[in-house]
């Protein structure tokens, strides 16, 4: 019993966090960051489908596999959930400094850039709450009732 309900709390923190993942893509290329360069995904272009295309391919591969009964993939998933926490972590610092420092390019579309910044704490407290659960050590009484 204590197995699978460990699988469905790993599997619903995996889910809410590729959620939060791909709403900060969509965020993100929705505000004025779209148009800080070259290189950066705006709405609903090619490059935003392939961003969400590869978050959700990254998590629900190993997610899949890991319901199946490979549980050596959910250290493949902490891997990704770390990489996960520092992007949330960068991101959610880098757009305060963006407002403070008062850079124009950046700071006219504030709905959007709170919505990312929204999703990063989102993202930043899913991951923390997905390696407690998925690297919680059962307590004594379910190691003896079992």
């Amino acid at each position: 019993m204590r197995n699978s309900t460990a699988k469905n709390s790993v599997a619903i923190t995996t889910l809410l966090s590729a959620l939060f993942f791909c709403s900060i893509i969509v965020l993100a290329s929705l505000s004025s960051l779209a148009d800080s360069g070259p290189n950066v995904n705006t709405f609903g272009s090619v490059g935003m489908w392939l961003s969400l295309g590869m978050v959700l391919f990254l998590y629900l591969l190993p997610l899949a596999f890991y319901m199946l009964g490979m549980h050596f993939l959910k250290f493949v998933m902490a891997a990704f959930c770390s990489i996960g926490l520092l992007i949330a972590a960068s991101t959610l610092l880098l757009m305060p400094a963006l407002f403070l420092f008062g850079l124009e390019d950046f700071s006219g579309n504030s709905a959007s850039i709170i919505g990312v910044m929204i999703s990063c704490l989102g993202l930043l407290i899913t991951n923390i709450v997905w390696f407690v659960a998925a690297f919680k050590r059962p307590s004594a009484t379910v190691q003896e009732s079992v």
